[in-house]
């Protein structure tokens, strides 16, 4: 998800994502480290973004739920002028970031909310983005 986010943005250096990762130690792999060494491929979004990325990494087994994930989450915020919440396995569309501002400011109401159910058909979205 993080990867994506940055990877499909039109202005990934304005993106900062932060992220509660409940994680099962020794299961789980954390989602702020590459998949590959930055040494291997730099142009991963975790290497050259990932002063972009913070997280709050929390053991699963002491996860009380999303809800509570996700008011940790909104105590990560720093003050940006848009804000969007994603659940994790989430795979972002080609210059998503420029989209959904477009939508907020046509609303012409800085108190909008948009919403959306995402979708899980696989192959809904093409390989461009």
């Amino acid at each position: 998800t993080v990867e994506s986010a940055f990877k499909w943005a039109k202005h990934p250096e304005r993106v900062r994502v932060a992220v509660v990762d409940q994680i099962m130690d020794g299961e789980d792999v954390v989602c702020n480290e590459p998949i590959e060494p930055c040494e291997d491929n730099p142009e991963q979004a975790l290497c050259k973004y990932k002063d972009r990325v913070d997280v709050y990494e929390m053991e699963a087994q002491l996860s009380i739920g999303p809800v509570f994930a996700r008011h940790i989450g909104n105590r990560m915020y720093r003050g940006e002028y848009y804000i969007t919440q994603s659940d994790a396995h989430v795979t972002f569309t080609k210059h998503w970031d420029d989209d959904i501002i477009r939508q907020m400011e046509s609303t012409h109401d800085e108190m909008a909310v948009l919403s959306t159910y995402l979708t899980d058909i696989q192959g809904s979205i093409d390989a461009a983005g």
